[in-house]
């Protein structure tokens, strides 16, 4: 069984950066000035457990707009398992309950299919990202979150 936690202490985040470290810079070679881009300390961090850290995700809430979801990561072992899923879910909650009604994000288009299957729609035309292509996709909200 998943269970996702809230980040609250700096243990808990280097837990997250471990996952970050292994699926985006060692897997997927993106660079360390890429990855760690100075947001940390400006967002909400989930970990997925199960029972070890196996995903990770961040929520960026600006002060108006929409939140947008980052850095979501599950290692290798744990995909299709419904560990992001859980993790995405985590991220519409305190997206709602912040007051936010709309949640958007940067998807890889290889991961296209896993965000329309929770309910997202692409938008706007493919970018580069860290040398992998993305799409722009967004989600409505409900109030119950």
């Amino acid at each position: 069984m998943v269970r996702i936690e809230r980040i609250a202490g700096t243990g808990s985040l280097d837990a997250c950066r471990r996952i970050r470290r292994e699926v985006f810079i060692d897997e997927q070679g993106v660079t360390e000035e890429e990855e760690w881009d100075g947001l940390d300390e400006s967002c909400v961090h989930f970990l997925a457990r199960v029972p070890d850290p196996v995903g990770t995700a961040r929520l960026l809430v600006p002060t108006e707009g929409p939140a947008k979801a980052q850095r979501v990561a599950v290692l290798a072992v744990a995909r299709k398992t419904g560990v992001g899923a859980a993790l995405m879910h985590a991220l519409e909650a305190e997206a709602a309950r912040r007051g936010r009604s709309e949640i958007v994000l940067g998807a890889q288009v290889q991961a296209l299919g896993f965000y329309q299957s929770l309910g997202y729609e692409a938008y706007g035309p493919e970018f580069d990202e860290a040398g992998i292509p993305h799409r722009m996709m967004r989600k409505t909200l409900d109030e119950a979150g």
